[in-house]
């Protein structure tokens, strides 16, 4: 299970909107100090996400808890993602080069099998009415020993 904390930012009958702080690595190698892309990084700050989970134990809001998603989901959503669309942009680039289009038509039938795998990763997923399947969940309550959050 891949966990990580959050924050409780509005409450509903079954429903509770959590708040988590979206972490990079940026920042936590031995030269952030001298690094432009730590310091980039620091100036945005940290971008929040807000996620529905659902709420069987009446969390309050700013309860912290923490939330998580199995790893085999994360595995399986990143693949579909991230690699078959890759692979569709470089089949179709690939063939167009092997039939002998030229560079312009090469970069466009790439982008067209790169829609192709987006849609193909869309229809895999099951589209959105399939996102319950990856949805994080409730993993426990935590306390602010427990949970540290960079709020």
């Amino acid at each position: 299970m891949i966990e990580t904390p959050a924050k409780v930012v509005d409450v509903k009958p079954g429903v509770a909107w959590v708040e988590t702080v979206r972490q990079s690595a940026c920042g936590s190698c031995g030269s952030a100090g001298s690094c432009g892309t730590s310091v980039v990084a620091k100036l945005f700050g940290a971008p929040r996400s807000r996620l529905r989970i659902d709420d069987a134990q009446g969390l309050r809001v700013g309860e912290q808890v923490v939330i998580g998603i199995p790893d085999g989901t994360l595995v399986r959503a990143s693949f579909v993602a991230y690699l078959i669309p890759l692979v569709f942009l470089i089949a179709a680039a690939a063939l167009a080069t092997r039939l002998g289009a030229g560079e312009g038509s090469v970069a466009l039938i790439g982008i067209g099998g790169l829609a192709i795998g987006l849609w193909l990763s869309g229809r895999l997923t099951g589209g959105p009415s399939a996102r319950e399947r990856y949805r994080p969940i409730l993993v426990r309550r935590g306390t602010s020993a427990d949970v540290p959050m960079p709020f």
